[in-house]
């Protein structure tokens, strides 16, 4: 796991002191990411840049960027299944000097181009430099775990591993409208836009390829397997076991101690139940919050299951206080505005965690491959509201508080937000359930609305027919790209932690997708078949905990240690500051929270993460 940055001019490359000293600053800014070893390349053309964080092979050996083959690679990530392909490159004559996976990659690449990418297994994104034909080559891996993000000016591209690093570059840009618009809608900016106008990422799954005649980019990956199998259900319970199991030890490939990210969910504990079963035992790590209601507490659950398992097990609690004080850390980490209050303990967690060990197994994609949230139970039953007269919905939907502390609270919460995104259309009500912010209400607060978020979700629903799968197929694409990982890699990244997803093996994303989703929801419970195909894994008092999100009390907090920051986001000066045009809005959030009877603390956290973020660059 690491952190590059590069350069590449196709006319010619002016090496003097104002770019060594900004590539310089660059490499510093990835610091976080890989603090072991430095690396850097340079010619008439190029400049690179590499941070490195040893995993795998952690001599000096394994040390970036790596030259052979008259072509050049960086590259962050890890290649599961490096050793088989080395196997096939070395019955083809390659030899080679190190057992790192970097080698490997840049093998594969001389010798089959882009068609290594069928080849491999993992998280990736890298750039390959062929000083030879002056072509550069961009790649990123099929789900988006690993970030790579870019700009270009005729001849010029600029490229690193978060926008941070990009910046000491290129420098700051003008901000992009369309990605406020995002992040105030959907609490992150999606790929491929970022928070700059000519700044993108690249997408999950694309490849670019700049030479001097064209810059082209491609998908070269594509989630559309809708071979519904129809075997029976022990037979997929089987192929389920195989799959995952398969991923977890991929999973465990390193030169170095893995543990596992631990909470009373569902798939993180099938994750230490597979380790068990496979014979092996690692340390697990929760967090929990002083003083929290039980909503948000997973440490007795996490602690009794590790028990089970015979896991050595590490629980950290966090409050208020700690928060505030790693709060400038916390937005720096953020890169771009990002306003997912459960970046909060992930980055608590991952900066604990990391004092003892460098990577650790997560549970990241097993909500969004098998169903594992309300909305995707919501859809299951989403003619159901159309029996309840509209003008009834109204008056509920009036009545209905949103708090998370009280277990009517959360029922009434849970309702109010079922009966507001009942739609006819699939896309449409899975924007609802996406949504914090309406289109309506988007378009009084910033003044216009550019972009439909039910278009962005056909983009990746169009790909399948059955409706929970095309619902998957877009969490995984829009919300799991531009939000989920995001949020894993930022924080864990900025403590120096390499964090591995089973749940997002490309095997097994591929096989689920061909199980037909009624499989996967149950009547009252989502990821139905996990829990068929795992049941005799699991104890009965774990296998059937509710549904909990890894959340922050964030209403309490604002309402008493982090007031200030709402009083100062929704100053009219920040407001204005800002670009907000509607403050009434904003007034009605403030109001929604004193009172108690609506949670707008999201919304607010929205505010106040921007706010932030344009303070930081002077804006």
């Amino acid at each position: 796991m690491c952190g590059f940055a590069g350069i590449i001019n196709l006319d010619g490359l002016n090496i003097n002191t104002d770019l060594e000293s900004r590539m310089a600053a660059s490499l510093s800014s990835l610091y976080q990411r890989g603090p072991d070893q430095k690396g850097f390349y340079k010619d008439n053309y190029s400049y690179f840049v590499h941070s490195r964080l040893s995993i795998i092979d952690i001599t000096e050996s394994g040390k970036q960027p790596i030259q052979k083959y008259e072509k050049t690679i960086i590259y962050n990530g890890e290649i599961y299944n490096y050793k088989e392909v080395k196997r096939k490159l070395e019955k083809c004559g390659y030899k080679f000097t190190s057992n790192s996976d970097t080698e490997v990659l840049i093998a594969g690449w001389d010798k089959w181009g882009e068609g290594l990418l069928k080849y491999i297994n993992g998280m990736y994104a890298f750039a390959i430099w062929d000083k030879v034909n002056k072509s550069l080559h961009l790649v990123r891996d099929p789900y988006g775990k690993k970030p790579l993000l870019y700009y270009v000016k005729n001849k010029c591209i600029a490229f690193a591993s978060d926008l941070k690093s990009l910046e000491k570059i290129i420098g700051v840009r003008d901000i992009n409208p369309m990605a406020v618009e995002s992040l105030f809608k959907l609490r992150f900016i999606y790929d491929p836009l970022t928070i700059y106008n000519d700044v993108y990422k690249l997408q999950p799954g694309h490849l670019i390829n700049f030479t001097k005649t064209k810059l082209s980019q491609k998908k070269w990956y594509n989630l559309n397997n809708e071979n519904i199998i129809n075997s029976d259900k022990n037979q997929i319970v089987n192929n389920l076991k195989k799959h995952f199991d398969l991923a977890v030890k991929r999973r465990l490939v390193a030169d170095v101690e893995v543990g596992v990210f631990l909470s009373g969910g569902l798939d993180s504990s099938l994750i230490l139940a597979s380790l068990a079963e496979q014979g092996l035992s690692l340390p697990s790590f929760t967090m929990g919050f002083e003083g929290a209601s039980d909503y948000y507490e997973e440490r007795p659950q996490a602690k009794r299951l590790a028990e089970y398992f015979g896991m050595k097990h590490h629980a950290f609690e966090i409050s208020q206080k700690n928060i505030l004080k790693k709060l400038p850390e916390i937005f720096n980490a953020s890169d771009e505005p990002f306003a997912d209050t459960s970046a909060l303990p992930i980055y608590m967690l991952s900066n604990e965690t990391s004092s003892l060990l460098k990577v650790v197994l997560s549970g990241d994609g097993g909500d969004e491959v098998f169903g594992g949230y309300r909305k995707h139970l919501g859809e299951k039953w989403s003619t159901l509201a159309y029996f309840i007269p509209k003008p009834v919905r109204s008056l509920i939907l009036r009545l209905l508080i949103e708090n998370k502390n009280t277990s009517f609270g959360e029922t009434s919460r849970r309702i109010r937000r079922y009966l507001n995104n009942v739609s006819r259309d699939g896309s449409q009500r899975q924007a609802g359930w996406l949504e914090q912010i309406n289109e309506e209400n988007i378009k009084l607060l910033l003044g216009q609305n550019i972009q439909s978020t039910k278009y962005l979700l056909e983009v990746h629903r169009s790909q399948f027919t059955d409706p929970i799968n095309s619902m998957l197929a877009a969490d995984i694409g829009l919300a799991l790209a531009g939000d989920m990982l995001v949020k894993t890699d930022r924080m864990s990244m900025a403590n120096s932690l390499e964090v591995r997803s089973p749940f997002l093996d490309k095997d097994l994303v591929e096989y689920s997708f061909t199980i037909p989703g009624r499989m996967k929801i149950g009547n009252f419970k989502g990821k139905k078949i996990l829990r068929e195909a795992f049941k005799d894994r699991l104890p009965n008092w774990s296998r059937n905990l509710p549904k909990k999100g890894f959340e922050v009390p964030i209403k309490d907090w604002l309402q008493n240690d982090l007031k200030s920051l709402v009083e100062d986001a929704c100053s009219r000066k920040s407001l204005n500051k800002l670009g907000i045009k509607d403050h009434s809005i904003v007034n009605d959030w403030r109001q929604g929270l004193n009172s108690g009877k609506r949670d707008t603390s999201w919304q607010l956290w929205t505010l106040i993460s921007y706010k932030k973020w344009m303070d930081s660059k002077g804006i």
